[in-house]
């Protein structure tokens, strides 16, 4: 055989099998039930958001990563936890909300790379049965419009996290179908009671409901079971933690860590 074939076959079969292990490791993880908290971690970075965060996370296999959005002063969605704190290191003024142009031009903790939701879009678009959970810490329902409007194509790949009872109806008629009620923006009164949580969640389909881990106790959980929808924690860290939401019934958990690195 000429020695060229040779080396042909041998490179596609070296690709093929790459392909295969790749699969096969990824398949090793139930990544419905273990969200990557805010992108994902990188080089023991975590909370950035970034496109290195969200490769690192696809590339091991997860396929629900949640992020966090932000508008910038010209009112382009972008993906950045808050614009109150500089602790992602932008090299830009803390508590300045930054235009598009400035946002693009920075780097989260000076190496990263900054993420607007038309990247994400593009990104989603390549990784099929990949999903994102959006964490939209102002104007969530205009937020989720923005998406809608402007990126229809991967919009059934994003699943909306709602941040109380009244947005559901506008989400919903923004032809999202899967939905997230987390409580976190609750106040502590209204995150406890179990009831009307219920109540809500009979009346109205949910993908999930979300809380604190610092909420979750056996008389909590087993009222929230009520509502026959998903429970999942935030944010779980450690394995110690992590056995004990699920010993405790717990359907999932958001985490700042891949599985391989939980404290």
């Amino acid at each position: 055989m000429d020695i060229k074939k040779i080396i042909k076959i041998t490179v596609l079969f070296v690709l093929f099998s790459a392909f295969l292990n790749l699969n096969t490791y990824a398949a090793d993880f139930d990544n419905m039930y273990y969200i990557t908290h805010a992108g994902g971690q990188v080089e023991n970075e975590i909370g950035t958001n970034s496109l290195e965060a969200l490769n690192n996370s696809f590339c091991y296999g997860y396929r629900y990563i949640e992020m966090d959005f932000n508008f910038t002063s010209d009112e382009n969605l972008v993906c950045i936890h808050d614009w109150d704190e500089d602790y992602f290191r932008t090299g830009k003024t803390a508590g300045t909300v930054l235009s598009l142009s400035d946002f693009k031009n920075s780097k989260m903790l000076g190496k990263f790379t900054p993420l607007t939701a038309e990247d994400l879009s593009l990104w989603l678009y390549k990784k099929p049965e990949t999903y994102i959970i959006t964490d939209i810490k102002e104007n969530n329902v205009e937020g989720l419009k923005y998406i809608a409007e402007n990126y229809s194509y991967i919009k059934d790949r994003i699943i909306p996290q709602i941040y109380n009872e009244e947005e559901y109806d506008d989400v919903k008629a923004l032809g999202y179908d899967n939905i997230i009620y987390t409580l976190y923006k609750l106040n502590y009164n209204q995150k406890t009671d179990t009831k009307q949580i219920v109540k809500f969640a009979k009346n109205h389909p949910l993908y999930a409901i979300v809380f604190s881990s610092e909420l979750a106790t056996e008389n909590y959980i087993n009222e929230l079971k009520q509502s026959g929808t998903k429970l999942m924690t935030h944010t779980v860290n450690t394995v110690e933690d992590a056995q004990k939401m699920l010993d405790m019934g717990i359907d999932g958990i958001y985490s700042d860590y891949l599985k391989e690195n939980l404290k």
